[in-house]
């Protein structure tokens, strides 16, 4: 079982030692690029709902009056 680990260690440490190919370095770009797009859409998301959460709690603020005085109307 670690002999099998051993060869895929050495298979690996090969494969860093070589060019990246075209068709590997526009996957790559692609995969990239799908995660820029990710992550922009999940920033976006997340901006949205900042802003639903702050419209919503804008509804429910209470305006504090100054002392208690004015509340009882003296």
């Amino acid at each position: 079982m670690l002999t099998t680990y051993y060869y895929i260690d050495l298979y690996n440490k090969q494969m860093q030692n070589r060019p990246e190919s075209e068709r590997e370095y526009f996957m790559r770009m692609a995969y990239e690029m799908e995660q820029t797009r990710i992550a922009e859409k999940r920033a976006e998301r997340k901006q949205k709902l900042t802003a639903l959460f702050t419209a919503a709690a804008r509804l429910f603020k209470v305006k504090r009056t100054p002392n208690l005085e004015s509340l009882y109307g003296h």
